[in-house]
């Protein structure tokens, strides 16, 4: 697709960064719908905000192109990308009240004074926050900070909104709060969006699509979906959630099925994978820890027997460890689907899905 079709918000082309010798961003490219919600995943260090500081025009990309509305935008400084932006730290200036700090951006752009208070109070009704338009930061909680520091960025009306890790300093019930509240107004005025986060479960349960990134490079573009269930590498599907991580070799493949033979004793039985594997290849195999069942004690068709060597209850599931072989697996229990004792000690089969088996190649054979 090209930069000029009307349908997309952001384009980066080969987007490359440098600091002194070190390249902290490689060959990024990227296009962002009209109306999307766009998450860069990845842990510190990965590229992520440099990113995101490209876009917003604070730092210049060192080779690639920037596109913002099919306009180029390398060199052209952040007041006139229209963009809004929130960052981790609130910036909010502590001598105004909140609805002064809100109606900054619109004095700056000289909107006339009636459209300023109309547009204000709109704002913070679309944050649930009519009345603390006249507290100043310091009388508001952290939770309160945050939305008006979105409100701040959403009143100047941006065709782009950034945020970079906008959720990381508070508690995490207020977190869960804040991501709800972001995914509503999301759902309600509908501007492009681009976030900056860390944490997996805040990129899965806001985006249209995760960008995973590491050491500075794409490691998959896609809907959270995919990048849980069809990781494009092992380090995606180790970032993203937990997961049960055995090392083996494939003793068959036969009629779209991979067998592994696990270096702690357990035959696996997998099924149709993204890629094709041979007899005698080097491999590790991945289940997630929900897909495991716990069931009585005796074989299971596709897992093994073991002992359940820790139980740790969760309110709605109960995450235990169990030795099969001489594998510790991780097992997530949903409460309500089990009816089993689950008491340290005992012994307790595991069982899963062939379909829910991901096999990737050892480091030395993938080459």
């Amino acid at each position: 697709m090209s930069s000029l079709n009307s349908m997309i918000d952001v384009e980066l082309r080969n987007i490359q960064k440098r600091f002194q010798q070190n390249v902290v961003v490689k060959d990024f490219s990227l296009q962002v719908e009209r109306g999307e919600f766009v998450s860069f995943l990845g842990p510190s260090g990965c590229g992520k905000t440099t990113t995101l500081n490209m876009i917003a025009g604070f730092l210049e990309p060192d080779e690639g192109d920037l596109f913002i509305k099919g306009k180029r935008m390398n060199g052209v400084p952040p007041y006139k990308r229209e963009l809004g932006m929130v960052f981790q730290t609130y910036s909010l200036f502590p001598h105004m009240t909140v609805a002064e700090n809100v109606a900054y951006g619109l004095k700056l752009r000289k909107v006339g004074r009636a459209e300023i208070e109309e547009r204000v109070k709109r704002v913070l009704d679309l944050v649930k926050l009519p009345h603390v338009r006249d507290r100043y930061p310091k009388q508001l909680s952290g939770g309160q900070r945050q939305r008006i520091a979105i409100a701040r960025a959403l009143v100047i009306e941006p065709s782009l909104l950034l945020l970079d890790e906008p959720l990381s300093n508070l508690d995490a019930k207020l977190r869960e709060e804040l991501r709800d509240e972001l995914k509503r107004l999301h759902q309600e005025i509908g501007v492009t969006t681009i976030f900056v986060t860390h944490d997996q479960e805040e990129a899965l349960s806001l985006s249209d699509r995760i960008v995973v990134l590491n050491h500075g490079c794409v490691e998959q573009i896609g809907t959270p979906t995919e990048i849980y269930n069809q990781p494009a590498s092992e380090f995606v599907h180790t970032f993203i959630g937990k997961t049960n991580k055995l090392s083996g070799r494939v003793t068959a493949v036969a009629a779209g099925r991979v067998t592994v033979e696990t270096d702690g004793g357990l035959t696996v039985e997998a099924g149709e994978q993204r890629q094709p594997f041979v007899a005698g290849q080097r491999v590790h195999v991945f289940i997630r820890p929900e897909k495991i069942r716990l069931t009585d004690a005796g074989r299971t068709p596709n897992g093994g027997s073991g002992q359940l060597v820790m139980a740790s209850f969760l309110g709605a599931f109960t995450e235990c460890e169990v030795r099969v072989g001489d594998h510790l697996l991780s097992v997530k229990v949903q409460m309500v689907d089990s009816t089993l004792n689950l008491n340290p000690g005992q012994t307790v089969g595991c069982s899963w899905n062939s379909d829910d088996v991901l096999i990737m190649p050892a480091a030395r054979d993938a080459g």
